[in-house]
């Protein structure tokens, strides 16, 4: 059991920019890498996965990769990661 099983829905409902790191770590993106697309700080980039891995119960960046393999949705803003792919 993990603790995002404990958690209500409106608890793990991730953000559009969380989904959006989500989507970049799935690619295999280092948080500079994807701190550099977003133009964003290194440190945001860590907090949002500090901020995934407690909502989606993962211990590492791999199980984020995998968790984000198993959805099924195209979060806010995907279409404009893609163009910056």
């Amino acid at each position: 059991m993990t603790f995002a099983t404990l958690l209500t829905p409106a608890e793990t409902a991730l953000t559009a920019r969380e989904a959006e790191i989500l989507d970049f770590i799935a690619r295999g993106f280092t948080s500079k890498q994807i701190a550099r697309q977003l133009n964003i700080s290194p440190y945001t980039v860590n907090t949002h996965r500090d901020n995934l891995r407690r909502k989606l119960g993962a211990h590492n960046g791999a199980q984020l990769a995998s968790y984000r393999a198993t959805l099924q949705f195209n979060p806010p803003g995907a279409s404009a990661m893609a163009a910056k792919l």
